[in-house]
Formats: C-alpha cells, sequence, structure tokens
C-alpha cells in the first residue's frame, strides 16, 4: 500500500541526501500575533454567526400538562462543529439512540430529559434538524398503490403541530370493543423508549404503559388481562397509545407521478435527516 504524503513529506523528501535546511534565525521570524489579535480577528470572521446560534425559546406540545415537573417551554440552539462531531461519531446503530439524547440535552437548556413525553422529545427532534440544517427535507418515498418511487422535498416548519390546550383536561382511556371494559393509559415518555423499539418489544410491555382496567391497578390484574384478552381489544390499545394527535403531524401528502393516486404517507427519518439538502 503507497503511504499518503503531504506537499510538507514530499518537499522534505526532496531534500534528503542534500543540505540540511538552514534554520531560519530567531531575529528574522515574523512576531507572533497576541491572543488578543487572534480573539479579534475570530470575533470580527464570526459576528454574523453568533445571532445564528444564539439561543431561542421553543414551546413543547405537551405545554407540561403531564407533569408538574416538565416545564411548558424550553431553550434550543442550532448545533456546532462540536455537536457535528459528536453527531458523526455515530460508527453502528446501537450508538445512535446515545448521541441523539447527548446532542438533545447539549443544544437545550430548562429541560428534564428523563420522563419526557414522546411527543416532545420528537417535536425538539424535528426543530433541531431545521434550525440547524434548514427548513426543506428532501426523502424519497414509494406509492402505496403502484410503488413507484417519488421524490419530495418537505418544509418542516409547515408541518402542523398540535398543543395541549391546559385548560381542557385530556382522558386517556378508552372502552375496549370486546371486553367492553374501560382502559386507563398513560403517555410514552423517554423512560419508556425502549419498549417502544419493535413491535414484540411493545407486545411484551404493553401492559406497563396501562394505568388501571376498569379501575383495577394491581400488576397482576392488568397484566394479566392483556395476556388474556382478544387481539382486537389489544390493537384499540395500542392505537391509543401510538396515534395520539398532540405533537407534531409528521404524515404528508403527494400525488404519484407514475398512477396519479392521491396518498398520505409518515414522514421517514433517513440518512439525510441531519444535512444539508
Amino acid at each position: 500500500m503507497t503511504e499518503n504524503k503531504s506537499i510538507i513529506d514530499l518537499a522534505m523528501a526532496g531534500k534528503r541526501g542534500g543540505e540540511a535546511p538552514t534554520s531560519v534565525p530567531t531575529s528574522a521570524r515574523p512576531p507572533k500575533e497576541s491572543n488578543t489579535e487572534h480573539h479579534d480577528v475570530l470575533k470580527k470572521l464570526l459576528e454574523k454567526v453568533e445571532s445564528k446560534i444564539a439561543w431561542a425559546p421553543l414551546e413543547l406540545p405537551s405545554r407540561g400538562v403531564f407533569s408538574a415537573s416538565h416545564a411548558e417551554s424550553i431553550q434550543i440552539r442550532p448545533f456546532t462543529f462540536e455537536d457535528e462531531k459528536i453527531l458523526r461519531s455515530i460508527n453502528k446503530l446501537a450508538d445512535a439512540d446515545r448521541v441523539i439524547v447527548e446532542l438533545i440535552k447539549r443544544c437545550t437548556k430548562g429541560l428534564e430529559y428523563d420522563g419526557l413525553p414522546l411527543v416532545d422529545k420528537n417535536y425538539i427532534l424535528y426543530k433541531l434538524r431545521e434550525i440547524s440544517y434548514g427548513d426543506s427535507y428532501k426523502i424519497e418515498v414509494p406509492c402505496p398503490e403502484c410503488s413507484t418511487p417519488n421524490e419530495l422535498i418537505v418544509n418542516l416548519s409547515q408541518l402542523p403541530v398540535n398543543f395541549a390546550d391546559r385548560s381542557v383536561e385530556r382522558k386517556y382511556e378508552i372502552t375496549l370493543p370486546d371486553s367492553e371494559v374501560t382502559v386507563k393509559y398513560r403517555v410514552p415518555t423517554t423512560l419508556d423508549e425502549k419498549y417502544l423499539q419493535s413491535p414484540a418489544a411493545m407486545m411484551d410491555n404493553l401492559w406497563k404503559l396501562l394505568v388501571s382496567i376498569d379501575g383495577h391497578t394491581e400488576r397482576i390484574i392488568v397484566q394479566g388481562f392483556v395476556s388474556k384478552t382478544t387481539a382486537k381489544d389489544i390493537s384499540h390499545i395500542r392505537n391509543a397509545i401510538l396515534d395520539d394527535d398532540l405533537g407534531i403531524q409528521t404524515k404528508v401528502g403527494f400525488i404519484c407521478n407514475s398512477c396519479s393516486s392521491d396518498s398520505r404517507v409518515d414522514l421517514p427519518i433517513n440518512e439525510s435527516f441531519f444535512n444539508v439538502n
């Protein structure tokens, strides 16, 4: 394998065997600029950047209604060079979740991450992408009717966001179709994220997201009910937990370039999500 050499390496190699390079007398060397001069130069170069990486307020979709310990709004800033380095350090899928959590914590103030409703986390993630890399997000989605790939450009700032109304009590309960019992459930948070990483994980842990079954809160009853009721009941519970109308709405509509069918799909997060399109 040929060793990669810099211009300096090649220049030094050309001098080998000849005279040793004459050192520059100390008195002939240009004086070093002071730290103050360097600081002033950098400040001048970055004067238009400072306002673009400043902290800005961000109202959260949950508005803190699910927990007294969570704020209605936080401070947020775009990624910097150091954040970009952390992002590009992801070498495998297992690293991605850890890095995303670290970046959210670095780029927000006033946020209690543990127990943060997932509707808020998702919103923060989309906002970080928008303010760091721009509003435009290019995706390719297959048509649900004919499977033809369609290239779309989505303006993230135009996605609708539903905020909680603090004056209206939201009831997280449903009546199941087969058992006809009332199930109370809770909003998933970052502490529950591991239960939702796959369909299998959710089925194994669905009972942990339930508060009561017809008023019964005992674990043995809740867990036993989930394991013995019908698939139709379970489907209703799962849909109620996952299809909350709060937060950023990521379904986008398009007309297929090939068959002209009008479709709506979930906005995917692909490899270009954290990039300039």
